[in-house]
């Protein structure tokens, strides 16, 4: 009897050999062959799940945001973030796997930069990067928000102007951990320094 293929997790299997492409060689001249070779399959095989590179990238922009969001939820459980209040334990959570702390993130973080890069010529994967960071930070402003409202956070506080500032303070971060000036703790440490800072005094 033939084997059942699982169609989703050959997609994510595809997406994840793009991931470790990204995070090592970068996006510039990996073609449908390359992540072929990188995955272990045939280039029909890949042919057969994504059509054209653009329509692969535009797939692992989206694998990467659900995994990344996945893992933030799992990190609230941690002791070191469940001990926060609800609306800090998020954003805790949030920063820790979106600075690249360890290999896998660090793959992540340049497979974004690389995403980011190549976007430029590519107005579908421009559109969805755009949309991924607008959802980001309504979800941060409406976290602010939300912690305001319980006490958590100063009241007089901009949310809006505050997500700009804590996700441009993540993205300096990462930048800064993948180059080596900053080590994983020193840049979680800023971060809850931060958030510290936003609290009623």
């Amino acid at each position: 009897m033939p084997k059942k293929v699982d169609h989703d997790e050959r997609r994510r299997h595809i997406a994840e050999a793009v991931v470790r492409i990204a995070g090592r060689d970068g996006l510039d001249g990996a073609r449908l062959r390359d992540v072929a070779v990188e995955a272990g399959m045939s280039l029909g095989s890949v042919q057969h799940y994504f059509a054209s590179k653009d329509e692969m990238l535009r797939y692992v922009v989206h694998y990467l945001g659900e995994h990344v969001t996945e893992r933030i939820m799992a990190g609230m459980c941690s002791p070191a973030v469940a001990s926060a209040s609800p609306v800090r334990s998020f954003l805790l959570s949030m920063a820790s796997e979106m600075l690249p702390l360890d290999a896998r993130r660090r793959a992540e973080r340049r497979a974004g930069q690389a995403f980011t890069a190549l976007a430029v010529g590519v107005p579908e994967l421009m559109k969805d990067l755009g949309e991924g960071d607008r959802w980001l930070r309504e979800r941060v402003t409406d976290l602010i928000v939300q912690g305001q409202r319980d006490g958590e956070l100063r009241a007089g506080l901009d949310p809006r102007l505050e997500s700009v500032a804590l996700l441009a303070m993540l993205d300096g971060l990462g930048s800064e951990l993948l180059l080596g000036l900053r080590d994983p703790e020193e840049a979680l440490s800023a971060v809850r320094y931060h958030l510290d800072r936003l609290a009623p005094g």
